[in-house]
């Protein structure tokens, strides 16, 4: 209900940061939940537990990039702002990269409100605000409890993680087969494709709202299956923003920082020799 209310005041392009704070959401509480079991917890030793332990999704939150280098995710929302600013600045890819790292700094500090109480609680750290034992009169209303600025432990790096993951693995798909508008989505079975501007597969909604995904040429036994992120011709995706975005340059295999380190003419602008 409250990603709900935040979207509704937010309005169209709010898509990405919903998902992004349901994301960090869910890995916080599931975190939480290992951390217990960790300790010798079971999942029926009481009511957080388990709720704790039908976590929706949790096998797939596993296999996400929530750090850099796992599942070789590399992205300069990962960065600090040092390693930015030393390979980054005077590149094509600066700007973009600061502005999306200020989106998402100042997005977490909207989400703390939403996501703050709920881990909170899971984790045990509400306080006794809520004792209400103290006479009042009928007539006099019930004192509003202070709100914390304070960001929740952990919420940065989690809602740093689920944007680089709704940005390198999410696309927009219709909300069904007769509407045109479209949400953002994320479909597991795509996660473990791989980027090629000549895929094999193609999706689309199918008449039951699910993803389908179907053969774009002839696929034998054993080959392994392409998805197209976005159309490497593009004039709107050049290759530092195919970074900033994806957080990989299609066709490069060596590490990006080298690369920009290089000073790699996909990064920086080359003056015309006279």
């Amino acid at each position: 209900a409250a990603f709900q209310g935040l979207m509704e005041k937010a309005g169209p392009g709010s898509e990405t940061v919903i998902l992004a704070g349901y994301l960090a959401k869910e890995y916080l509480l599931l975190q939480e939940y290992e951390r217990r079991i960790a300790e010798g917890s079971s999942p029926d030793d009481d009511s957080e537990m388990r709720r704790l332990s039908k976590i929706k999704f949790g096998p797939y939150l596993r296999t996400l990039p929530w750090k850099r280098g796992v599942n070789a995710q590399e992205h300069v929302l990962f960065w600090d702002n040092d390693y930015v600013d030393t390979l980054l600045k005077g590149s094509l890819a600066y700007e973009d990269a600061v502005e999306i790292r200020s989106s998402v700094t100042y997005a977490t500090k909207i989400l703390n409100g939403i996501i703050a109480p709920v881990v909170r609680k899971a984790r045990g750290e509400g306080d006794d605000s809520d004792d209400d034992s103290g006479f009042r009169f009928p007539w006099q209303p019930k004192p509003e409890k202070e709100s914390s600025n304070e960001i929740l432990d952990g919420l940065e790096d989690a809602v740093r993680g689920a944007f680089v993951i709704c940005l390198s693995r999410s696309f927009a798909a219709p909300i069904s087969a007769d509407i045109e508008k479209t949400e953002e989505r994320l479909e597991p079975m795509l996660d473990l494709l791989q980027h090629s501007n000549n895929p094999n597969i193609k999706h689309g909604n199918a008449l039951s709202g699910k993803i389908e995904v179907t053969a774009s040429v002839d696929i034998k036994s054993g080959d392994e299956l392409f998805n197209q992120y976005l159309g490497e011709e593009d004039e709107n995706m050049p290759y530092h923003k195919f970074f900033t975005r994806f957080g990989f340059v299609p066709g490069v295999v060596e590490p990006l920082a080298d690369l920009i380190a290089d000073r790699s003419t996909i990064f920086f602008p080359q003056r015309a020799s006279v």
